[in-house]
């Protein structure tokens, strides 16, 4: 079996002033181009210094899929390999690591929603923001790489804030990205992509684009994102 293993922190992209092209945002979920729903936070839900943003991503596919296809290194045809986080924004130089391990996916053991709750450090400027969710996949046997932004403006009253100097801080870097995804969410309703085989290799409608401008952290890499690899 082929695996697409991630680095042990995962590429990070700022889409600011880029609409959610690879999303849409129905009943108060965002249907991601890939596997994930995201259920919190919606666009443009403020955040604060010091206070927390509720992160929530349903991992069922609203019920369809298999509670192994959560789980990175499942053998099933339509699963999930990486869910990585995090908060960027070129207005302010700020790449900021949210998530990006495989503990997101793998905890609350038995849930089917995964919840994380982010706590704004008292440092951060204020800012227009990206909560970007980078996702690699495979659905009905296909590789799938996604990169979903949902905007999030930042305040801080604080008189004076401290750098964020640390090591959850990586640089940016203006790079294009080609992202992977499928033509629409397989689970917002009256989708048109076929549905999600359990045991087929089948081939579904993929739309592969580039974005620009990204910023990457370049310190970290993806060690096989091509499945031809």
């Amino acid at each position: 079996m082929q695996r697409y293993w991630l680095s042990a922190s995962f590429l990070a992209f700022a889409l600011l002033g880029v609409p959610l092209v690879a999303a849409q945002y129905i009943n108060g979920q965002t249907f991601t181009s890939g596997l994930a729903i995201i259920d919190a936070p919606s666009p443009n839900n403020p955040g604060h210094a010091g206070s927390a943003i509720n992160i929530a991503v349903d991992v069922s596919g609203d019920g369809k899929l298999a509670p192994a296809a959560s789980v990175p290194g499942s053998s099933l045809s339509t699963r999930f390999d990486a869910l990585e986080i995090y908060l960027v924004s070129d207005k302010t130089n700020i790449n900021m690591t949210v998530s990006n391990s495989s503990d997101f996916l793998t905890g609350e053991s038995g849930s089917t929603v995964k919840h994380l709750n982010f706590a704004l450090p008292d440092c951060i400027q204020p800012g227009d923001y990206n909560l970007t969710f980078y996702e690699t996949s495979h659905y009905n046997g296909d590789f799938v790489f996604t990169i979903t932004p949902i905007p999030v403006p930042v305040s801080n009253t604080n008189s004076a804030s401290a750098d964020c100097n640390s090591s959850f801080l990586n640089p940016l870097q203006s790079q294009p990205q080609p992202d992977t995804r499928l033509s629409a969410s397989p689970f917002a309703p009256n989708s048109t992509v076929s549905p999600p085989a359990t045991g087929s290799n089948s081939a579904v409608s993929l739309l592969p684009f580039s974005i620009s401008p990204l910023f990457v952290n370049d310190s970290h890499t993806l060690n096989s994102m091509d499945p031809r690899a």
